[in-house]
Parts: C-alpha cells; structure tokens; sequence
C-alpha cells in the first residue's frame, strides 16, 4: 500500500497567518479558540496541491487583511509542505504575489494582476509541471475522500457515491442471484440475452397487450350473439314444404285447366285451405310437443357459460398459488439459515493474537496498563460487533417472518378461493352432464289426439280428394291460377332468404366458441406473465439483499442502504450511509466522522493507498475508530494561539 505523509507545513500570509511553521507526526493535535486559523491549516494544504480550500472552493482569500478588512498589498503568500510518500520527501512550494506595473508617463505602479510561481525540492517548475507531480503523487478526488471523513457524504452527489461503492464490491452476477433461490430458476432462460429491467418492460407490455386483447372478447362475443338471427327455422322449413305443395298443386291445376270446372275449382280452393289448416295443427302439435327440449337447450347453453367461466377463475387462481407455495419454502429455509447464523455467531468468543501486545513501530510489548486498555477496547469492539451482527440478523429474520406470515395469509386466501370454485365447478359440472343426458334422450311426443279439429279436416279432405268433376275451360279462372302461383312463388322467395340466415347462425355460434377458447387460453397467458412478472420482482429484492450484504461486510461501523422501496413496491437506486440504523444526515457529529473513518479504511484498503485525514471538531469525539492513516485532528480549545502537539515524535 502506498503511504502518503505530511511531515511539515510552512504558512506565511497566509489568510492572515503571517508565519507558521508546524512539525507533523502520525497523530498530530492542532488546537485553539475559534478564529485562531486551524481550519486554515487544512485549507493551506489542499491550496498547496490542488488550488482550493478545504470546503472544495476553488475562488475563495488567502491574502492577508488589515484591521479593517482590507487587503495588505506587496505581500508574497507562501505555502510550503513536505511530503513523504513511501519513505520519500518531496517539498511542494506554491507562492502568490501581485504584479506592479508602472506605465509609461506615470509616476507610480499599479496593480495589473497576480502570479503564482511554483518549486518541487526547491527548484522552479511551470504550472503543468507542478500539477503533474501532484497527479502522479494522488488523484485529486482521491486525496479528497481520503483526507476529509465528511467529503464522501456531504460533499458527493448520492449517484457517485453509489457508483464508488459498486466499484469496491463489484456488482452481483446474475448467475449468484438466480442461483441464491429456487424460485427464480423460471428467470434462467428469459435473461439469457436480456438483463431484468428489460425483461420486466417486455413483459409489462406483453401483459397489457393480452390484457387489451381479453378486454376485447367479451365485446366481439356479444357482436356474434347480436348478429344470430332469432328465427323458428323449423316452422321455416315446413312453411317452405307447405308453399311448394301448394305451387305444385296450382301448376297441376293450371295443367289441367281445360278440364275444371267451376265447381272442380272451388272444390280444390277448399281442398288447399283444408290442407294449410291440417298442416298447420300439425306443426302447432310438434311445437308444443317440443318445448320442454327448448327448455332444456337453454339450462344446458346457461351451465356451460358458467362452467367455462369457473374454469377461466380456476386457471388464474391455480397460477398465482404455485409461486406463493414456493416463497414459503424458500423463506422458511432462509429463515432456518438465520437463526442457524444467529446462534452461531452468538456463540464466538473473542480471540486476541499473541502479538496484538506488541507495538508494530519499535516492537516493544506495551506496559501492563496499556496491555489492560488494549483488551478492554478489542473486547468491547468485538462485542459491538458481534452485537451488531445479531441485531442485523434478527431484523432480517422479523423481515423475512413478516413476510412469510404475509404470504401464507395470501395463499390460505387462494385456498379458499380455489375450494369455493372447485366446489360451484363440480355442481355446475353434474348439471351439464344432466342436461345433456336429457337433450340427448329426449323424443317429442306429439299427441294429435288433443286437436279435434284434426281428425274433422281429415275426414273433409279425404271425402274432397274421392270426389270427381269434369272442370270446365274459364279465363277468369286460369288467371287467377297464374296469379296465385306467383304469389306463392313469391311467398317462397322470401323463406328462402330467411333460411339463409340458419348457416350464418351456425358459423356465428361455431365463433363464439372460438372466442370462448380464445379467451380461456389468454387468462393463462396472462397468469403465466404475472409468474414471471413476479420473478421478475423477487429477482430485484434478491439482489438489493446481496449487494447490501457484500457492501455492509467491508465496513465496521456503517452500513449502506442501495434502494429505497416505493408506496407500490417498487424499488429505486439510492445511497445512503447509515449508523446504526440511523442516516448519515441525521446523526450526531462523532457517528458521523467515525462512519467518514470507517468509509477512508474501505477506500484506502481498495485502492492501495493513504493519505492525511483532517478531523475538524475532534474535541466533539471521545474515541475514534482505529486508522491507519495520519491523523491530524482540529480541536477547538481556550488557547489564543495555535498549539501544536504530536502524540509521536516524528511521523511513523
């Protein structure tokens, strides 16, 4: 790991201190009232390097004013620091001055600008020679994060911190999450050549098209059934029969005109009336004798609408529970797992290595207090974490019960349902199979014994068809034959345009059977999407659960939370650090610059490298994790001066 170390600062006029020269060491403790410059130290060095205060502003004073706010001109500012990195000084020096310029006619100089010149080790460089060393020694951004233990959650936007942390830990493979639980196999195939935010769209759109298309059915099912033609074609076919009887009867009359006579005629006229009256009790007859099968058609039709609708409920019921039994499953051995993991880490006991009690600088075995210190500290660091791990896993665990109670509520609810349907489908069922049995069995009984009438016209038509006349050659007569034979022929057109009407009923009804089986197959399409639409989701949670898991094991004393979840459920990209359960924001100043410590070890362990921290209100901290980087902590004191302490006596 590269090590980056501030052994010395020079300042002079700078932002009013007119000289300082401060020794640094691994921890150095800078202190004094407010207004006495510490701030001013820190923003002494990140000029030095980078050209902007501490506060990250690049326009910002560093001349030297007088009582009355005004700046003191012809001074030189100067910043000076020595840089150790891996063993190596480096001296940096960046001085600011004004240029004078006296014009030409004029007895006095005027100000016409600024310059800053540049040195590395003492010898002048230009401005890009300076930056590039700079560069080569740390990332601007770097040395920021790493420097300052409120930059990473104060000063940078929650997209890049986001990003920064993914970079740590790298993302969750898509192999891991489908592999991490049973229930999300289904997913293998789909995100073969896609990654779930566009599966979840295509499938969002597949679903609304299905949805769109079932909505429509019922309207083309009711365009069919309008469009049958509620017609006795049955009464149709015998009135047919019964015109054609009688054209053939006129056309015999017509044949056999220059026979009849008057009275063979009226004879015959009587004998056609009598027939239409026999014809027409006899089909009166058959109608009533047919009725109880209308009935029957009718219940039969009404209990396998009700069948097929109770089947389409059925489907859909049976597919939202098939996802819900395997949730159980998987929460209950997560569940187990947990608890498993609970009393596991319950059971560890703190292991101190023998060489802890040594110091790693000089090698010397610490004094017996310090050895006594030391323990209290690992053991009561080791506790707090150990505490903090069952208290994760415990919340996990009343998470994911919550969950599963949630869910078994829901499937005890299908259950239910699905009995309750079960049920009406069995009883709808023996109905159909009833009603069907009594259509097929069913033979009219056509009782023509009830109609007196009937026996009467017979008896009259068969006296009238034994009789004989001569018939006698009339015009009158073989017009009105004509006539009437072609208003018959004309009564017979218009029944066979109605009888068409009984093939196009045929394909409407043959149609909306179609659209029924149409509709069925498009109900379990829509539960197949929904299955999918719901790994899709389990998918996501899944991930959240191992990113959060991979981030959080890097870190001692903070967590990170990478989602937010929406009022529907849904989940959004965020980063937050939180402190115990509480956001980095809302916590007190010492949680807060101790979650920025634990944040610079992650970093610094990542990218190989460290670099000073600057802690402003250390005197607002009691204890500070353990850091391996130089520290140099900006205490608020009584003193009226700057004080300078080190805790060691020269940097390690």
């Amino acid at each position: 790991m590269s090590k980056i170390l501030l052994e010395n600062l020079k300042l002079k006029n700078f932002k009013g201190i007119w000289e300082l020269n401060i020794d640094f060491s691994k921890l150095t403790d800078i202190l004094g009232d407010n207004g006495t410059g510490k701030t001013t130290v820190f923003d002494a060095f990140t000029y030095l390097l980078f050209d902007k205060d501490s506060q990250d502003r690049k326009d910002f004073e560093i001349k030297t004013l007088d009582e009355n706010n005004n700046v003191i001109h012809g001074l030189e500012h100067e910043v000076t620091g020595t840089l150790n990195i891996d063993g190596r000084s480096t001296v940096l020096s960046k001085i600011y001055k004004e240029k004078w310029t006296k014009k030409r006619g004029e007895a006095d100089k005027q100000l016409t600008g600024h310059e800053t010149l540049y040195y590395i080790d003492e010898v002048p460089v230009k401005k890009s020679e300076f930056q590039e060393r700079i560069n080569d020694i740390i990332d601007e951004q770097l040395f920021k994060l790493l420097s300052n233990p409120l930059y990473f959650s104060s000063n940078m936007k929650w997209q890049d911190r986001r990003n920064l942390i993914i970079d740590i830990i790298g993302d969750v493979s898509q192999d891991r999450i489908l592999n991490y639980k049973s229930s999300l196999k289904g997913l293998e195939i789909l995100l073969k050549d896609k990654d779930v935010d566009t599966l979840k769209k295509s499938i969002a759109a597949k679903k609304k098209k299905l949805n769109d298309d079932i909505k429509a059915i019922p309207i083309r099912i009711d365009e069919c059934n309008n469009s049958i033609k509620d017609l006795d074609f049955g009464a149709l076919e015998v009135r047919k029969q019964g015109i054609i009887t009688q054209i053939q009867s006129v056309e015999e009359q017509l044949l056999d005109s220059s026979k009849i006579n008057d009275e063979l005629l009226k004879e015959k006229d009587r004998l056609y009336s009598l027939k239409s009256k026999l014809r027409d009790i006899e089909y009166k007859a058959r109608e009533d004798a047919e009725l109880p099968l209308k009935q029957l058609r009718a219940e039969l039709n009404q209990a396998l609408d009700e069948e097929n609708s109770l089947n389409n409920q059925l489907a859909r019921i049976t597919y939202k529970i098939q996802p819900k039994e395997t949730q159980i499953t998987d929460l209950e051995k997560e569940i187990i797992d947990l608890r498993e993991k609970w009393n596991r880490i319950n059971q560890e006991t703190l292991v101190i290595p023998e060489d802890s009690f040594i110091c790693p600088t000089c090698k010397r075995p610490f004094e017996e207090h310090d050895v006594e210190d030391k323990k209290h500290e690992m053991t009561e660091n080791f506790n707090l974490n150990k505490a903090k791990k069952l208290s994760e896993i415990n919340d996990t665990g009343k998470k994911q019960k919550g969950r599963l109670e949630g869910i078994k509520a829901e499937l005890k609810s299908l259950a239910a349902e699905k009995t309750s349907i079960e049920t009406k489908l069995a009883e709808v069922r023996e109905v159909v199979v009833e009603r069907k049995v009594l259509v097929d069995k069913f033979e009219p009984v056509i009782n023509l014994g009830s109609y007196p009438e009937h026996r009467k016209i017979k008896n009259q038509i068969e006296e009238l068809e034994t009789k004989h006349a001569q018939p006698a050659e009339a015009n009158a007569q073989l017009n009105e034959l004509k006539g009437k034979k072609s208003a018959l022929q004309n009564e017979l057109h218009e029944v066979n345009s109605q009888l068409t009407y009984k093939e196009q009923n045929e394909k409407f009804k043959a149609r909306v059977i179609e659209l029924e089986e149409e509709e069925k197959a498009l109900a379990q399409q829509i539960a197949e999407i929904e299955g999918q639409e719901f790994m899709c989701e389990e998918y996501i949670k899944t991930k959240v659960e191992l990113l959060e898991s991979s981030i959080n094991s890097k870190f001692k004393f903070v967590s990170f939370k990478l989602f937010d979840t929406q009022v529907n459920g849904g989940l959004v990209e965020t980063c937050e650090a939180l402190i115990n359960g509480v956001p980095f924001s809302n916590a007190n100043t010492a949680s807060q610059i101790n979650a920025g410590l634990d944040i610079i070890n992650a970093l610094s362990e990542h990218y190989s490298v460290s670099a000073p921290i600057f802690i402003d209100n250390r005197e607002s901290v009691n204890e500070i994790l353990e850091c391996n980087s130089q520290i140099i902590n900006l205490i608020v004191s009584e003193d009226k001066k700057l004080k300078v302490e080190s805790k060691e006596s020269e940097v390690a």
